[in-house]
């Protein structure tokens, strides 16, 4: 198979992703949790649909993802006094615990990335990096309202 930059990335994902695996099986959690849990923290309390948003997946998969991690009592949900429909997710503390390992964990795999790239390429690395999450339609996370993927003209 002729190497593309797809390829890479979705192999580096892949790689990515089972390093975490590895570093979080002591915790019990999957890469998703991890990330659910720590965009969770970073927030402090944050609905449901706001969640879905930042980490731009559906509302119906943030739901699922958080029933574990709910019977795990690593989360805990409560309906929105105001609107008395948003459901708004925190941590408890067991799950502010459990971030502390993941954060851990993430800051690992990261040096393990970082071991053999010079610091002079770090910055064109991201920079390139944030270039084809824009061309893919996407943006910085902490943005929280990310557009659609662009459609490109079907040719033919």
């Amino acid at each position: 198979m002729k190497k593309t930059l797809l390829h890479i990335l979705i192999h580096n994902g892949r790689l990515i992703e089972r390093a975490l695996e590895e570093e979080l099986a002591p915790e019990g959690l999957h890469h998703g949790q991890g990330r659910i849990l720590l965009n969770i923290g970073s927030a402090g309390a944050i609905t449901q649909a706001d969640l879905a948003r930042l980490m731009d997946i559906k509302p119906a998969t943030v739901t699922n993802m958080l029933k574990p991690l709910e019977k795990k009592r690593l989360v805990k949900r409560k309906l929105d006094a105001k609107t008395n429909r948003a459901v708004i997710v925190s941590l408890t503390a067991k799950g502010e615990s459990a971030c502390v390992q993941i954060k851990s964990a993430w800051n690992r795999i990261e040096e393990r990335m970082r071991e053999d790239l010079p610091e002079t390429e770090m910055g064109a690395l991201f920079q390139t990096l944030e270039t084809i999450r824009g061309a893919l339609g996407g943006k910085e996370p902490t943005d929280r309202k990310e557009p659609k993927p662009r459609s490109h003209p079907q040719s033919g």
